[in-house]
């Protein structure tokens, strides 16, 4: 299995998640990693996870996925994501592998 960057940064009430996009566009390695979240949290609790799952539902209501995908976060190279809330509004850009 392939091994994926994630982590979540906590700072007041900003959250930010980091997905690592490899063949596999930003809305199909957010729905992966919501399922992944769901998984856990089912086994034990855990309120980092809880929150970063928040965060993750929230923004795969509310992302323009076909927007994203023509901005590059397509999957067709490899490359890390920071996805951040900014009042409303989702900022995603692309970090350093």
């Amino acid at each position: 299995m392939e091994e994926e960057a994630r982590e979540e940064v906590e700072d007041g009430t900003d959250m930010e998640l980091i997905l690592h996009l490899s063949n596999r566009c930003i809305e199909t390695e957010a729905k992966k990693r919501y399922e992944e979240l769901v998984r856990d949290l089912l086994k034990e609790d855990n309120t980092e996870k809880e929150k970063e799952l928040e965060l993750l539902v929230e923004f795969l209501k509310k992302a323009n996925f076909s927007r994203l995908r023509k901005m590059g976060f397509d999957g067709n190279k490899e490359v890390r994501v920071r996805i951040r809330k900014a009042g409303e509004d989702f900022v995603v850009e692309e970090i350093d592998l």
